[in-house]
């Protein structure tokens, strides 16, 4: 059987491996020490100042959602190349999803789009998701003045981003830090920079936004006695139910395992950067030939990639669709990142969108592909998959 190459893999080592059994071995396996030591951890690699760690990167967009009360017809903006995941949770909590368009060159959400889409349509947002999409940094700078310009919220999604770094003002600035939003999450799914398996993290400055989704998190209970509306406090009585939710904690198990993955964030960041230089390297006759284009590096951002993403261009010889089979059959597995949330099936028929709404994120999601790209790749792999990439297009 041929092994084939994956677009990612999660890099697990002994000390994960230890550190999951010794929680195993311990007392508490989940609601015990190791989640507050990993929340303490996050919030001091990136300098928020609150955390709280949750099931997986959606439960914390939902979260992050409703801590922001987000309800019927609440106007909320993202852009529509990225993860469902990103737009459902706040379908779910009842608001109207609109999308707005890339830039053509960081592929992010563009603020200039954002600030067009309020003066032409004259609906201000309650909310607008910026994607940090493939491991660069949105332009949260950018898009939190105009928060404070129109007045609506920011939410981070960082569920790429974990390790990026900006300058802004001289200072070196995580995402994830809340600096320029009012909320961030982060995702720790095996295919992410780092993995506690499935997992996820919702982080504020926000100390009152912090109680919020730190009950939210855990059914909507209140277990702190200063807070209870109808017991007294020194009643002897485990919690108060003050809103409904549901249970979206984190266990121990899967904390050990992204502690441990923490530790070692800055040596996959160091090797994401060399192999994303490489890939550079070798196909950048592909680049001058026009038959593709290459990903860029913006600059001021110190970034912990998550994808590499190529797009076929005007002189390519076949299609995305046709690349992706015959990299395919070279044991090559890709992937596309990401077919535009307004042209699924759910968004078309409950929002009427249409072809030609969003025209960057289009013409990009019809020529995007991403190839393998994860912290355990060998030099090999990456000159591998180039030398077929060339092998194929130059024919």
């Amino acid at each position: 059987m041929i092994k084939r190459l994956p677009y990612a893999r999660q890099w697990i080592s002994e000390e994960d491996i230890s550190a999951v059994v010794r929680v195993l071995k311990s007392e508490r396996i989940t609601q015990g020490k190791e989640i507050t030591c990993f929340e303490s951890d996050i919030c001091k690699y990136v300098g928020a100042k609150f955390c709280t760690c949750v099931s997986n990167g959606t439960a914390a967009l939902y979260i992050a959602a409703r801590a922001l009360n987000v309800g019927r017809d609440d106007l909320v903006l993202t852009t529509p190349i990225t993860f469902c995941a990103t737009a459902n949770a706040f379908e779910l909590c009842g608001a109207r999803l609109d999308f707005v368009d890339i830039d053509p060159v960081t592929l992010q959400i563009s603020p200039t789009q954002i600030e067009l889409y309020i003066k032409r349509t004259g609906c201000v947002p309650s909310v607008v998701v910026p994607v940090d999409f493939y491991g660069i940094c949105a332009d949260l700078d950018q898009i939190y003045r105009l928060s404070k310009d129109y007045g609506f919220k920011v939410v981070e999604d960082a569920a790429h981003s974990i390790g990026t770094s900006y300058s802004y003002e001289g200072e070196n600035i995580f995402c994830g830090s809340c600096r320029h939003s009012d909320i961030s999450i982060f995702s720790f799914h095996p295919v992410k920079n780092i993995t506690s398996a499935e997992g996820g993290a919702v982080l504020t400055n926000d100390e009152s936004l912090f109680k919020r989704i730190s009950l939210l998190a855990n059914h909507g209970i209140e277990r702190d006695p200063n807070n209870f509306v109808i017991f007294p406090k020194d009643k002897i009585w485990p919690y108060e139910l003050h809103e409904i939710s549901l249970n979206f904690r984190l266990s121990d198990i899967h904390a050990a395992l992204g502690r441990s993955q923490l530790t070692r964030i800055d040596l996959f960041k160091r090797r994401k950067q060399r192999f994303f230089n490489l890939y550079k390297e070798e196909l950048l006759e592909l680049e001058e030939k026009n038959i593709i284009k290459l990903p860029v590096w913006p600059k001021g951002q110190d970034p912990c990639f998550h994808l590499f993403i190529i797009r076929l261009d005007k002189n390519a010889s076949l299609t995305r669709d046709e690349l992706f089979k015959r990299l395919f059959e070279k044991a090559i597995a890709t992937q596309i990142h990401y077919w535009p949330l307004h042209l699924h099936p759910y968004y078309r028929q409950k929002y009427g969108y249409k072809e030609g709404k969003c025209p960057i994120a289009e013409e990009f999601a019809n020529t995007c592909l991403s190839l393998p790209f994860f912290a355990s790749m060998e030099i090999e792999d990456i000159r591998f998959v180039c030398a077929t990439l060339k092998k194929i297009l130059l024919n």
